[in-house]
């Protein structure tokens, strides 16, 4: 295996310097001891310059590869060695830091500094970019527990818990002069929740732990439904942890992250496992990332400070006392011209700071759908389509002590009087020509939401989407990263073969796809209706009994998923 060793052992690249105008220092004396200083007069020489050695990057002694693990997911390994590190005497403790893409840096010169005589491991990803945006979406998948069904991939901290227990530990323990009895986890933000995650599925991996500013509020606080578990079937926690957080990471970043950390504190602390020692500090002034250089700091003294020591700030933090959201303005019905933009707005208090969800629903009967990435204080709808009228939307407020819901607005859209240039939504457009690249499921349920793909090239353009025959709108929508649009399917819309049309802003077709919706109530072998309805679109019978015997398997799925969001929120 070759390494990419920077600090003077590896190859260095030469460069060849075309030419270069150095200060002749004797040239210089010369001068100003002839008075040619004082007349703002100075000798210089243009001296070429030969080729000369690259200089030492400023973070020495670091080894760099690349590893693929079982999972077939890459990384970018780097190994920080400390001074005088020798393969000779006693092992060196170690420890391993992920969002080394950011973090790195500062993880290892923070420990040279504060705990000398520790190698440091980072684990990142070669993707071009700086920072956290060299590493935003392999990183969500990597540290965060759950898959929340979005675009960005999410729920891979299994799998890479994996990779650090069964691949990375032992190649670091192989080829480095390392103690496997004295390991390291360090990590903030996502990185400090999978530093969460690992300390509760830990099994002897970690001995030490600095969890700072964790995202403990993803995926509705899941992560403390799994320390709930933990701790039903656990009475000890041997490890040394410490947490910490910015006093305004709450206010900043519209989560509860502060009153998160300082309650999740609380609850390790009144747990009173065995073995677990612990440390705590709310960062006064500090945001989510103005903290995280104090964190390191802090938290690398704590979990490697002598027995019997005592580090100042260290403190656990009490916990504030919780109360649940409550709403302090309603959003207000809003009429606007059609292309025009309708904006609405609640707030709500509590403690921790709630965060907030906004939702739409189609009609009064419809189900009320979660908007994605509105959360937000107020909502907009840009460029308000007619067939957007009637539309109702409201904000959920939900912090770790309840929830509150705003009452719901209703969206008008007065017309503008002038004919759309497609002339209006026609089962017309719908030739066999004009499919496009939109796609939908041969089935949908009715009263339950469907996906349909649009197609990549339209990704963030907002979209209408009809119903056909006698065209039904089902609302305006922004195309997702996937090239699809999410829509709910009324519970009044008739059993049958339908057809799914979208439509762009300026009203023209992207493309149309036929389906069937059934009934939510169909089973595996349930009969077909006696007549469908006529929608314009040919009826294929052995899609639609297809289609009910596939429903049954829908329906558990569905029911899983309800009845775990069900446990969550008890």
């Amino acid at each position: 295996m070759s390494y990419d060793f920077r600090g003077g052992r590896g190859v260095r690249a030469l460069v060849s310097l075309a030419a270069a105008t150095t200060l002749v220092t004797a040239g210089w004396a010369g001068a100003q001891a002839s008075g040619a200083g004082a007349s703002g007069a100075s000798t210089h020489a243009a001296v070429a310059a030969g080729p000369a050695e690259e200089p030492d990057p400023f973070i020495r002694d670091v080894k760099t590869w690349m590893m693929t693990s079982e999972d077939d997911r890459s990384y970018k390994i780097s190994v920080a060695l400390p001074a005088g590190y020798s393969e000779s005497g006693s092992a060196y403790r170690v420890l391993y830091v992920t969002d080394a893409n950011a973090e790195f840096g500062i993880a290892v010169e923070t420990a040279r500094l504060n705990a000398p005589g520790t190698v440091v491991v980072g684990i990142g990803y070669d993707n071009p970019g700086q920072g956290f945006t060299a590493s935003g979406v392999p990183r969500t998948l990597d540290l965060t527990p759950t898959d929340i069904g979005v675009a960005t991939p999410s729920g891979g901290a299994p799998e890479f818990l994996s990779f650090l227990r069964d691949e990375l530990v032992p190649r670091i323990e192989g080829d480095f002069h390392v103690d496997a009895g004295d390991r390291a986890l360090m990590g903030h933000s996502f990185g400090g929740l999978f530093a969460t995650y690992t300390l509760l599925h830990n099994e002897g991996l970690f001995q030490r732990f600095v969890i700072a500013s964790p995202s403990l509020w993803w995926d509705e606080h899941t992560i403390l439904d799994a320390e709930n578990e933990y701790a039903a079937e656990n009475d000890a926690l041997d490890a040394r942890v410490f947490l910490s957080v910015g006093s305004l990471e709450e206010t900043t970043t519209g989560f509860p992250m502060t009153s998160d950390m300082t309650s999740f504190a609380t609850t390790l602390a009144e747990r009173a496992y065995a073995g677990l020692e612990l440390g705590g500090h709310v960062f006064e002034d500090e945001t989510h990332l103005s903290v995280i250089g104090a964190s390191f700091s802090r938290g690398l003294r704590f979990i490697y400070a002598a027995p019997g020591t005592t580090i100042p700030g260290t403190e656990l933090p009490s916990a504030p006392a919780m109360v649940a959201p409550q709403v302090g303005s309603h959003p207000a019905d809003v009429q606007v011209d059609e292309g025009g933009d309708a904006s609405f707005a609640a707030a709500a208090t509590g403690v921790p700071a709630p965060t907030v969800q906004w939702q739409s629903r189609l009609s009064s009967s419809a189900d009320w759908v979660a908007i994605p990435d509105a959360t937000g204080a107020s909502y907009v709808v840009t460029g308000a389509a007619a067939s957007a009228t009637g539309t109702q939307y409201r904000a959920v407020f939900r912090n770790a002590a309840g929830e509150a819901i705003t009452d719901a607005a209703t969206l008008t859209v007065a017309s503008t009087g002038e004919e759309p240039g497609h002339g209006g939504p026609s089962d017309e457009d719908l030739t066999e020509e004009a499919r496009g690249t939109v796609t939908v499921p041969d089935s949908l349920v009715r009263g339950e939401t469907a996906v349909v793909t649009v197609g990549s090239e339209f990704v963030g353009e907002r979209v209408d989407v009809y119903l056909f025959s006698t065209p039904v709108a089902l609302g305006e929508r922004t195309v997702s990263a996937e090239g699809t649009v999410t829509v709910m399917i009324s519970e009044e819309v008739t059993l049958g073969a339908h057809r799914i049309a979208v439509y762009a802003a300026d009203g023209a077709l992207l493309g149309w796809d036929s389906t069937t919706i059934i009934a939510p109530s169909a089973g595996a072998g349930a009969a077909a209706p006696a007549q469908l309805p006529d929608t314009g679109a040919e009826i294929d019978v052995a899609l639609v009994a297809g289609a009910l015997l596939l429903l049954g398997a829908g329906l558990v799925l569905v029911v899983t998923a309800r009845v775990r969001r069900a446990r969550r929120r008890s």
